[in-house]
C-alpha cells in the first residue's frame, strides 16, 4: 500500500502542477489575446460549474456502483489530456477563441465531476477510514507545493514560449497521472452492491442532497460550504481583471501573485495534521476554519499603492485564504469520513461538488455582473460583504450543533456502540 500512496501522491501532484499551468493560462489568454470583459471572465468561470450542477448526483450515484474506480480515473485523465491538448494546438495556430475557453471549461467540469465523486472512493481502496485524514493533508500538500511551483513558473513559462507551452505541460501532467495509476498494484475492484427495492439512480443521487438537510449541524456546515464556495467563485473571475487592469500587474509576473497561496496551502496542510489530532472535533475545526477564511477574503480588495506594495498586498488577499481552505478540506473529509457511510461517500461526495459547483456559478456570474456594473474592486467588497454577513449568522448555530454531535460520539465511544 506505500508504493502505492507514493505513486497516487505522484500523479496528484504532478496533476496539480499542470493544473495551476493551465489556470494561469487560461486568464492570460482570455484578457491579453481575446481582450475579455469580466462578464466574460465570469461566463468562463461559470461554464465549468454546468456540467456538475446537472451530471452530478447521477454521476455520485454511479460512483458507488463503479467497480473498477482506478480504471475510470485513467480514461478521465487520458480525456482531460486531450481536451488540454486542443486548446493548446488552437492557442498555438491562432485558431482558437473565447468559445474554445468556454469548451474546455465545461469539458473540465464532466471530468471533475466525474473524477471528484470517485476520488475518495478510490482513496478507500488504499488506507482504512482512521488514516484517511493524514494521508488526504499528506496528497494536498503535494498538491499545493506543485501549485506552488506552477506558479512561480507559469509566468516566465509564458512570456519565454507563450500560453500554448503552459496548457502542453498540463497535457503531460494528466499523462503522468494516468501512469501513476496503472501503475498500482492493489486490487482495482469494489464489491458489487445489491440494488435494493425501490432504489436507483437518481434515488439514491437525491439520497446524497438529503445528508445535508438531515442534522443541524449539516445544515448549518452547508452555509460554510456554500458562502466560501460563491465568493470565491466571484472573486476568482474578477482576480484576473483586478491583477492585469486594475493594479496593472505585468503578464510576466501574473503567476507570481499567487505564489504565496501555494506556501500557504502547504503550510495549512501541514497544520491540519496536527489540529486534526484524535481527541479533536473535526466538525468544530471545519467550521472555524471555513468562517477564518471566509473573513480572510476581504484581504484582495484592499491592495492598491505602488505596483510591488499592490503586488504584495494581493498575493496575501489571494494566499492567506488558502491556508485556512486548506486546513477546512481536510477537517471535511474527517467529518464525512465519521459521519457517511463507505457506502454512500460517492452520492454524498457528488452532492457536495453540485451544491459547490451551482453556488460556483450563481458566484462567477454575479462577479462578472457586478464587475461590469460597478467596476471591479466594488465589486469584490460586495461579495465580501455577502460573505461575511453569511458567515456570521450561521456560525453560533453551526458551532452549538457541532458540540451536540461530539459529546454524542464520545457517549457511543465510552459505551461501546458503533456510529
Amino acid at each position: 500500500m506505500r508504493r502505492d500512496l507514493r505513486l497516487y501522491w505522484w500523479g496528484q501532484t504532478a496533476s496539480a502542477f499542470g493544473s495551476v499551468c493551465t489556470a494561469v493560462a487560461m486568464p492570460v489568454v482570455a484578457i491579453v489575446h481575446f481582450g475579455a470583459s469580466p462578464g466574460e471572465m465570469g461566463i468562463i468561470a461559470a461554464a465549468a460549474s454546468v456540467p456538475a450542477i446537472v451530471l452530478g448526483l447521477p454521476a455520485g450515484a454511479l460512483a458507488d456502483r463503479i467497480r473498477r474506480p482506478r480504471r475510470t480515473l485513467m480514461a478521465l485523465d487520458t480525456i482531460a489530456a486531450l481536451g488540454v491538448g486542443m486548446l493548446a494546438l488552437g492557442v498555438w495556430t491562432h485558431l482558437a477563441a473565447i468559445g474554445w475557453l468556454i469548451c474546455l471549461g465545461t469539458l473540465q467540469g464532466v471530468l471533475s465531476i466525474l473524477a471528484g465523486s470517485l476520488y475518495f472512493v478510490h482513496l478507500r481502496q488504499l488506507v482504512d477510514s482512521q488514516r484517511i485524514g493524514p494521508v488526504r493533508a499528506r496528497l494536498q500538500a503535494g498538491q499545493y507545493g506543485a501549485a506552488l511551483l506552477g506558479r512561480v513558473l507559469a509566468g516566465p513559462l509564458i512570456v519565454a514560449f507563450g500560453t500554448s507551452a503552459a496548457l502542453a505541460v498540463d497535457v503531460v501532467s494528466y499523462l503522468l497521472s494516468a501512469t501513476a495509476l496503472l501503475c498500482m498494484r492493489a486490487p482495482d475492484s469494489m464489491p458489487a452492491r445489491a440494488r435494493g427495492a425501490g432504489t436507483g439512480t437518481f434515488r439514491e443521487a437525491a439520497a446524497g442532497l438529503r445528508f445535508f438537510t438531515g442534522h443541524a449541524f449539516h445544515r448549518s456546515l452547508l452555509v460554510f460550504i456554500v458562502v466560501p464556495a460563491a465568493a470565491a467563485a466571484g472573486l476568482s473571475a474578477l482576480t484576473g481583471p483586478f491583477l492585469l487592469r486594475v493594479i496593472h500587474l505585468p503578464t510576466g509576473w501574473y503567476g507570481l501573485a499567487f505564489v504565496l497561496s501555494g506556501v500557504m496551502g502547504l503550510a495549512g496542510s501541514a497544520v491540519s495534521a496536527r489540529v486534526l489530532a484524535p481527541d479533536r472535533d473535526p466538525r468544530r475545526t471545519t467550521v472555524l476554519a471555513f468562517a477564518a477564511g471566509t473573513t480572510c477574503y476581504v484581504l484582495l480588495p484592499v491592495a492598491s499603492g505602488p505596483l510591488p506594495l499592490a503586488t504584495a498586498c494581493a498575493a496575501v488577499g489571494i494566499g492567506v485564504p488558502v491556508f485556512f481552505g486548506a486546513i477546512a478540506n481536510v477537517a471535511l473529509i474527517s467529518v464525512f469520513a465519521v459521519d457517511v457511510a463507505e457506502d454512500e461517500m460517492g452520492r454524498i461526495t457528488a452532492a457536495l461538488q453540485v451544491i459547490t459547483a451551482g453556488t460556483a456559478m450563481i458566484g462567477a456570474l454575479a462577479g462578472g455582473a457586478l464587475g461590469d456594473w460597478l467596476g471591479v474592486r466594488p465589486a469584490m467588497w460586495a461579495l465580501c460583504a455577502i460573505s461575511l454577513t453569511a458567515a456570521g449568522l450561521a456560525g453560533p448555530a453551526a458551532l452549538r450543533s457541532a458540540r451536540t454531535l461530539h459529546e454524542a460520539d464520545r457517549t457511543d465511544a465510552a459505551v461501546g456502540l458503533p456510529r
